[in-house]
Parts: C-alpha cells; structure tokens; sequence
C-alpha cells in the first residue's frame, strides 16, 4: 500500500468539521442521499465501490484510508466520463476513507459496506452528494452539510466580534452562542437516532469530557486530572474501524504527548492507562503496543528510550506480542537487553570481568575503575584511535572540559579506547594531549593473535558506533548520555544553577 500526502489544510477539514460547535435544529432524513434500502454486502466477498462526479475531468482517483496519522492508498481507478469503480476480492476493513481526486481534491466516505454507489458533483463535493445501498454514509453527510451551512453562518459573526466593543459585541456573543446550543442540540439528536451507525462514535469520540467544578480543598490540578482521567471515556475502544480515522492517532499523541510529563516514567503510566484499555480489541492492542514501542525506540529526546525497554520487559518478553514472529522478538529483545544497563538514572555499569575483576588498565598496565573516581562529574568517552570523527570531538570535549575545571568544577574524563592497537591507541593520546585524563583500553588477544574482550561491556554501554559519550555523577549515575561536547557544558552548568 503506498503512503499518500493530502494538503495539510485539507486534511484538517474532517478534524475541524467533527470538532466545530456550532447547530441548528435538523431534520434527519436520509432521503435526501440514500435511493434504496438495505445493501446486501454481507453476503457477498470483496467490495464493489462505484461513483460518479459531474464534472471531474477523465483521469485516475484513489481510494485511501486514514491510519497512524497518514493515508495510505488502497486502490485506484480510472475515471471516465465522471464514472470510476473501485473493486476487489478482499473486504476493505472499516473506517474512513478518501477518494482522492486531481491537485489532490477529496473527499470522505464511510467504508462498513462493501457494495454501495455515489454520485455527486465536483464543484459541491458535499452538498450534491447522493448514495445508493448504504446505511452509514447518509447520515455522514447530513451532518457533513449541517456543519458546513451552520459554520459559513458563524464565521462572519467571529469575525465581527474581535472588532466590536460594548452592545454589539454582546449581541454578537449572544448571536454565536444561540448557534453554539443549536448543534449541541443536533449532536446529542444526532447520536440519538444514529446510535447503530460508525459515524455516531467518532461524534461521540470528538466530545470532550465535562469537568465538574472543583470540590472545595481541592488542589490547582483537580480539572487537569480529572480531563486526563477521563480523557478515553467517549472512545470505543472495541471498534477497530477507529484505527482508520483521523480521531484516534491524534487523540493518542495529545495523551501521551500533551497531557503527560515528557519523562520515561509518566509516559509509562500513560502508556499502560491506554494500552488496557486497548485491549478490548485485538487489532487496536496491537496498533497501540507496536506504535508506542517504536516511537520511543526512536526517540531524539534523551532518556525515552527507558519507555521502549519498559514496553519489551511488560508486553514482549512476557509473550503478549503474538503478532510478533520469534525471530523479531529475539531482534526487539536483545536492543532492549542492551539498552537497558545505560538507561538515564542507573547506575553505570563497573569495568570487571566475568570474575568480578577489573580489566581496564592504562598504557602502563595499571588497573582503573570507576570507582576510585572521587570527583562530582565523570565524563565517560568511548572512543576509536582511529576514527576519524574521534580525532575531530576529543579536543572539543578536552577543550571544554578543561574550561569547566578552570571555571571551578570538580571532574574527571574516564576515556575508554574501543580498539586494540595499543601502539595507534598512545599515538592518539599524545596527538590529542589527553595525558591529564585516565586512559584505559580493553587490548587482550587470544593464541592466534584475535582481539578478545574481557567482558561484554560494549553491549552494556550500547557501543555500536564512536565517539559516544555519557556523563555520570558523584555516585556514578548517569545523568546524561550519548552527547555532543556542548552538552557536556550545558547540563553541568544547569545543575549547579549558571
């Protein structure tokens, strides 16, 4: 399936239409769109999508559907004479889909039923817009067209009232909020006689909460918990056609992103609050657990991945992934397992061998450790001799460091050379005039002559490229990891409050 780009200002005209609260008293017929009854899709297999757009010049349109905040293209058809038919021997699964048209114009159906036809007109896509064997799409575009009428009336009247004072600017309010009530009450009709149809939940998933008022000693935050709290109620979380709307990924991004702290362990409540609730459906599990764990796999904010290995420990290594094949899991597992040592707030893992035994030794064959550093910061470098990017970063790192000392600053640079040339590795130390740091290297070879290491702590500081870097504390926690030379300065000047 190819992904799809829709203009951004068009695809938030669903989002908008949805959301607006703006009315009037309708009546809800369905005879102005639908021609005949009951559609007989059930019995059939595949689907047969067939319109016609007066006025749509002969061409090629798509059928896409929304999903994780994109669209992705199902099928195409050829246009003639305004006609085209979308067909298949697979059921399309439910949700909202878009015909996509020319200078990429479209509009939205209703996908639940497999055999239905539509006709409309390409100047007034809504407006003019017909349905014949389906149930789900008249009522859509009933509130479609209500929506659109009552906002072409209110605009006008927002408008005015950012440049009017006194009288009118209250008659104009008391203007906007009589049409505020009117689709109030067409929402809540709506609803109520559509209550078997899709469209009714994703009316109702775009209702927001009511928050009562704050019982008396309640803290400041009473209505922010209580939004979050409640934030998922008007959702139907066993309806998989949810997935494909623009209602659900977006609605998840607020949770996670706006509604809760960005730290690993808040995001993680968060992210077991929705992923329970998914769980009445299978699909939506699925689509929840999978994006949630890649998201933060990928994340540029430093320390999010504690969420990825959070979600392989509680939903992957326990076995509740069975959409996930052994070979991926072993993938998906290990990553974590080797994350997992360096995660922001832990303690770093100690130089010593599968004995228990230091191995890291400088170019005199002492011995080093962690540990024996006192300072209140120790910058932790992994780095090649031979890596050209290395011999860039290490005198910027030097550099700013020394001028931390000489600003006052108690710390030390533990520099771990990551090859096992011990002749590049002292070159490297006088080239760059890194003497003044402690400088240690893991160079051991077996009987042959192979370089061997003395334990797996490349894997417990995840060192698959270099430089890397990562900053410790007095108590040799990680404050900060896999950051530039500036950062280094940052985050040490920002905890001590300049």
């Amino acid at each position: 399936m190819i992904n799809i780009f829709v203009n951004k200002k068009n695809m938030k005209k669903i989002l908008f239409l949805l959301a607006l609260s703006v009315s009037t008293n309708a009546i809800f017929s369905q005879s102005m769109f639908s021609k005949t009854t009951k559609p007989d899709s059930k019995s059939k297999e595949g689907y047969n999508i067939t319109g016609n757009v007066v006025g749509l010049k002969d061409s090629t349109v798509m059928l896409a559907y929304y999903f994780g905040g994109k669209q992705y293209a199902v099928d195409t058809a050829v246009v003639k004479n305004g006609s085209f038919t979308f067909k298949g021997n697979e059921n399309l699964q439910g949700g909202i889909y878009l015909i996509v048209m020319s200078d990429n114009k479209y509009f939205d159906l209703i996908v639940s039923e497999q055999y239905f036809s539509f006709s409309t007109d390409f100047d007034n896509l809504i407006g003019a817009m017909a349905f014949t064997n389906s149930i789900e799409n008249p009522p859509f575009y009933n509130y479609l067209n209500f929506i659109s009428k009552m906002q072409k009336e209110v605009t006008p009247l927002r408008q005015k009232i950012d440049l009017s004072k006194g009288d009118e600017k209250v008659d104009l309010q008391k203007e906007i909020d009589k049409i505020d009530l009117e689709v109030k009450k067409y929402r809540k009709e709506f609803i109520k006689i559509n209550t078997d149809k899709f469209f009714s939940k994703i009316v109702i998933a775009t209702t927001e909460p009511i928050i009562p008022e704050a019982p008396i000693g309640a803290d400041k935050s009473f209505q922010f918990r209580y939004y979050k709290k409640h934030f998922w109620d008007n959702i139907d979380f066993s309806d998989e056609r949810m997935l494909r709307t623009p209602i659900f990924f977006n609605k998840m991004g607020q949770f996670l992103e706006k509604l809760t702290a960005k730290h690993p362990d808040s995001i993680n409540i968060s992210a077991d609050i929705l992923i329970e609730k998914s769980r009445a459906n299978k699909d939506i599990f699925q689509y929840v657990v999978s994006y949630i764990t890649s998201t933060y796999e990928r994340s540029k904010i430093m320390g999010m991945d504690a969420v990825f290995v959070h979600m392989v420990e509680k939903y992957y290594i326990t076995n509740q992934c069975e959409w996930v094949d052994s070979t991926q899991l072993v993938k998906i597992t290990d990553r974590a397992q080797k994350i997992a040592p360096n995660l922001i707030g832990r303690k770093a893992s100690e130089f010593l061998d599968f004995y228990n035994r230091p191995f890291m030794k400088d170019t005199l064959g002492v011995f080093h450790t962690l540990e024996e550093i006192k300072a209140d910061f120790t910058v932790l470098v992994f780095y090649g001799p031979t890596c050209g990017h290395c011999k860039k970063e290490i005198p910027k790192i030097k550099k700013d460091v020394d001028s931390l000392i000489t600003k006052g600053y108690n710390i030390e640079t533990f520099a771990v050379a990551t090859e096992f040339d011990l002749s590049e590795w002292k070159k490297f130390i006088h080239d760059q005039k890194t003497g003044s740091w402690i400088n240690v290297a893991d160079i051991n070879h077996d009987d042959e002559g192979n370089p061997v290491a003395s334990s797996d702590w490349r894997d417990k500081y995840d060192i698959y490229s270099t430089p890397v870097v990562y900053l410790l504390d007095k108590q040799k926690k990680i404050i900060a990891k896999r950051i530039t030379h500036q950062q280094i300065v940052e985050i040490i000047s920002r905890l001590n409050g300049n």
